[in-house]
Parts: structure tokens; sequence; C-alpha cells
């Protein structure tokens, strides 16, 4: 092989993209799709796009993976905005990428705190089941 054909199979195998995967703290965040009432009670954080495949190298991933690292992508973004759910707007098509776009929020802190909350105003709004010396 002369350096020629070697230097143009190195540029091909550079120009491949790789599939992206997950960091430990994006492993967290949950992808939702169709289910509004999950996120009605959660924080903005902002818009994420996430895609891979390009015209010259898509058909070597499959679709599956491209998916997959689409999903991740959109995780590492969310959790960069500080959210913990993506939730998906309808897929864009194109040919040869997968390309999503969705909102981030942030729900496990509000989750948490309108729990609190209605832990709260339960009991005080119960009647005491505590029985007193006089009532016995």
């Amino acid at each position: 092989m002369n350096f020629r054909a070697i230097l143009l199979l190195l540029l091909g195998i550079n120009l491949t993209a790789c599939v992206t995967f997950p960091t430990e703290e994006s492993a967290q965040v949950k992808i939702l799709w169709e289910n509004s009432v999950a996120i009605e009670n959660c924080t903005y954080k902002g818009t994420v796009i996430g895609s891979q495949g390009h015209f010259y190298d898509y058909w070597l991933h499959s679709d599956r993976d491209m998916v997959w690292g689409t999903l991740n992508e959109l995780r590492i973004k969310g959790h960069a905005l500080g959210a913990d759910t993506v939730y998906l707007y309808q897929p864009l098509k194109f040919l040869g990428s997968v390309t999503m776009m969705g909102n981030a929020y942030q729900c496990a802190e509000t989750q948490a705190s309108e729990d609190k909350a209605s832990e709260a105003l339960d009991s005080t709004s119960r009647p005491s089941q505590t029985k007193t010396a006089s009532s016995q």
C-alpha cells in the first residue's frame, strides 16, 4: 500500500462518527414522550437537540445504535442544563441520521417539595387521633 492509500483510509476512518454513550450523571435523566401529565409540575430548563449519523457514515451504524446515541446526547445536554427529565417532541425525519428535540425539565425537586407541602397540609387538616385521659 502506498502512502496516499493509507492516508485516505485513515481519513475515512476519522470521518466515521462514534455513537454517544451516556455519562454516569446523564444516565439518571429520564426520557418521556406523550406523557404531558408527568411534567405538569416540573421546572422548564431549556430545549435540547440530539443527533447521530451523517450522510457519509450512516451506513456504518444500525438505526438502533443511532437512536440510542441520540437519546444519550439528549440526556447529556439535559443534565448540563440541570434537568432530570427530557420530554421529546415528535422525531424529525432525516435520511441517514436520527435527530430528536425535546424540552429539559427539573422534576425531582419540584415533586419532593410538593410532596412535603402536601404532607404538611394533610397533618394540619387531619383531626388528632390521640386519646386523652379524659376521653378514656
